[in-house]
């Protein structure tokens, strides 16, 4: 979503019948398209992203979860996260095995 921006929502029809009007105002404008009782938002790519991952892997094409691990990363660097792997015995109570 483009903060300070106006937000258009359309239905899945509009989006069917104009896709690259709508893909070109995503530049500038939210958009999001209304299909029942979800809505889902067309986010461009933010300039200069590229998926991290040497293997492509489709995960990591959403930018914010490349955030998201940075953010880990920063909170374990700063002490604040413990990221200590669980042991066999751990995972198997956790998972009630």
């Amino acid at each position: 979503m483009i903060l300070g921006g106006e937000m258009i929502t359309i239905t899945t029809e509009d989006f069917l019948q104009n896709p690259s009007h709508y893909l070109t105002l995503a530049e500038k404008e939210s958009v999001a398209i209304k299909s029942d009782k979800k809505r889902y938002w067309i986010t461009p790519e933010p300039e200069g992203f590229e998926n991290p991952s040497p293997s492509g892997d489709p995960y990591w094409d959403d930018p914010r979860k490349v955030e998201e691990l940075r953010q880990i990363i920063k909170l374990r660097d700063e002490g604040k996260l413990n990221l200590t792997p669980l042991t066999r015995e751990e995972r198997k109570e956790l998972l009630g095995l």
